[in-house]
């Protein structure tokens, strides 16, 4: 997977000197000033063919430094978006001089009313009105309160200038960070990382003080000298200052994109590009791919370099993926919706079949019942139906009917039974008026009391275990089950 690194211009500022000229200029609020000044063609970039793994891994600036990066980069060059090859992804580098981030208490709401609330927030951080600020609040860092946010403030006029200038980029994936997260955050009892760059006669120092947080300040007239002749401010001292150059921009954004390949990183979905970016500047998806092709061609290079790779960017399986779990959500919670349903329903039938039994019931049914009662006064389950069931079989053998608890039936069930187990199973049985109580001889059956109950139920009939190897065949089978 390729990797294109575009450092962004300074925004002219007071006491900047113009390339041209070499006079001081005022500060530049337009963008035709800005391109007077050339600031379009000032983009810087490094194209990474194959990021090296280890140098991203590593957490030791010296060590980074010291080592030889020749081979690391196949491409580079100063100029316009436009000039810049193709590459899977673009990192975009904004010098934190031009980005202020504050941590401030935001409110939870939308993101559409949230723009309406940020500019009152920042009112007491800024001199000037916000009117003239781009205004966003970075995403939430996970373990953190979900009122705790990084806001990013930049001058409004440079932010839609530098918006317009990325949009000739050649990649389907843009991000826009502070060049401060670049920095390695230093770990307790380590010393602080300042990094510093030569601009003209001034130098620019940033520094990192949050997975978020970054600042940045200009040191005047300090021509080529070094951090240590400088009087730098006293919470700055003892820190270990490194050139901002471009081992250490290498090394910092291998780091920062395997990092935030997992949505568990704090700057996962960290891109200060409006989400309108490219959504009205007419260059589809079709025109970036044919103009990555023809800049791959140009190249030398073929079209299926970097086919195998891609499928294996984690970032190419972060939609799918959510999807996917989605799905799988969505499978297990109907599965359980309906599993829930049935297991209410056959609840709600067994109590329907009850109630109704019970309103069918004689007093002499009502007494028997009420003497069957355990000691704690609590009726057993099925015990209704059982009563019920007798008084339909007693009320049926007074009026001469034949009933399905008479012992012909129950002993053509019982059959049924034998045959599937064999005829020399049985060993006894027992009649008492209202089913059939059996027993099968021992060692001659090999399955255990469940599964001969689920045997009987495939035929039909209604048995329970009494005990060891002995059984009761109900009539009616499936009423109270």
């Amino acid at each position: 997977m390729s990797l294109l690194i575009v450092r962004c211009p300074l925004k002219p500022f007071i006491g900047a000197n113009s390339g041209a000229s070499g006079s001081s200029s005022a500060q530049s609020d337009s963008a035709r000033e800005w391109q007077d000044l050339s600031c379009a063609e000032k983009f810087e970039w490094r194209l990474i063919d194959e990021p090296n793994a280890e140098i991203a891994q590593s957490n030791s600036l010296i060590d980074v430094l010291a080592d030889s990066i020749k081979d690391i980069f196949s491409q580079s060059g100063v100029g316009t978006t436009e000039s810049m090859p193709y590459a899977d992804e673009v990192l975009v580098l904004m010098p934190t001089i031009d980005v202020r981030l504050i941590e401030a208490k935001v409110p939870l709401a939308n993101a559409k009313k949230l723009q309406q609330i940020l500019p009152n927030l920042i009112e007491e951080y800024v001199l000037t009105g916000a009117q003239t600020l781009s205004v966003q609040a970075l995403p939430p860092a996970p373990g953190k309160p979900a009122m705790q946010r990084v806001i990013a403030l930049i001058d409004r006029a440079w932010y839609a200038w530098l918006t317009k200038q990325l949009e000739g980029l050649l990649s389907q994936r843009v991000r826009l960070i502070p060049d401060c997260l670049l920095l390695n955050l230093p770990l307790e009892g380590e010393q602080r990382v300042i990094a510093y760059q030569q601009q003209d006669e001034d130098m620019i120092f940033t520094a990192r003080s949050g997975d978020q947080l970054g600042l940045a300040w200009v040191e005047r007239n300090v021509d080529h000298a070094s951090p240590s002749e400088i009087k730098l401010p006293q919470s700055v001292k003892g820190a270990d200052f490194v050139e901002f150059s471009w081992p250490l921009i290498i090394t910092g954004a291998q780091r920062f994109v395997q990092e935030t390949t997992s949505s568990r990183s704090a700057n996962y979905a960290l891109n200060l590009l409006p989400k309108t970016f490219r959504r009205e500047s007419g260059s589809g998806t079709a025109l970036t791919q044919f103009s990555a092709m023809l800049k791959r061609k140009r190249s030398g290079k073929e079209s299926a370099v970097g086919a195998n790779t891609s499928w294996t960017n984690p970032a190419l399986w972060r939609q799918p993926s959510r999807w996917f779990a989605f799905l799988l959500a969505s499978v297990f919670l109907g599965y359980a919706l309906q599993l829930g349903w049935l297991v209410f329903d056959n609840w709600r039938w067994g109590n329907q079949m009850e109630v109704l039994a019970a309103q069918s019931l004689n007093p002499a049914s009502i007494a028997k019942l009420n003497q069957d009662k355990s000691s704690d006064g609590r009726q057993a389950a099925g015990e209704v139906i059982n009563a019920f069931t007798k008084q339909v079989t007693q009320d049926q053998r007074r009026q001469g009917l034949v009933s399905d608890a008479d012992f012909a039936p129950m002993a053509a069930k019982l059959q049924l039974l034998k045959v599937a187990y064999g005829p020399e199973a049985l060993q006894k049985i027992d009649y008492d008026g209202y089913g059939i109580d059996f027993e099968f001889k021992p060692g001659s059956m090999n399955q255990t009391s469940a599964q001969l109950i689920q045997k009987a139920r495939s035929l039909g009939l209604m048995v329970k275990a009494l005990g060891p190897n002995r059984y009761r065949l109900e009539p009616y089978a499936g009423v109270g089950s």
